[in-house]
């Protein structure tokens, strides 16, 4: 396991991770510290334990769409093949539980 230093709403939190996805844990944590720091702006003053809760059903939110879509596609009556449709379900459940993940990882930082 490898531990990464993010930073969400300005703060600093250690986060392990494992090996080789230190990248991408990266590129997940500016991608949420991008959408608390707008909702900090939008939402003004609520606690920091608020803040995270209403970021992280935002982008819950956002998966919960790119599944309908994937699941619209399937239903559409267009033919994709099945290495496409498994691999865009992966990339979803992969996603998904990283964000679980983190979300627990943040509320015990």
């Amino acid at each position: 396991m490898s531990q990464v230093e993010i930073r969400v709403n300005g703060r600093h939190y250690k986060v392990t991770c494992e090996e080789g996805q230190e990248d991408r844990l990266n590129r997940i944590a500016a991608y949420f510290d991008k959408r608390v720091t707008s909702m900090a702006k939008d939402v003004g003053q609520v606690t920091d334990e608020r803040l995270m809760l209403l970021a992280a059903l935002t982008v819950c939110d956002e998966l919960f769409e790119a599944r309908d879509t994937a699941e619209d596609y399937e239903s559409a009556g267009e033919t994709l093949d099945p290495d496409t449709i498994g691999g865009a379900s992966r990339a979803i459940d992969a996603a998904a539980h990283r964000v679980s993940e983190m979300a627990a990882r943040l509320e015990d930082a």
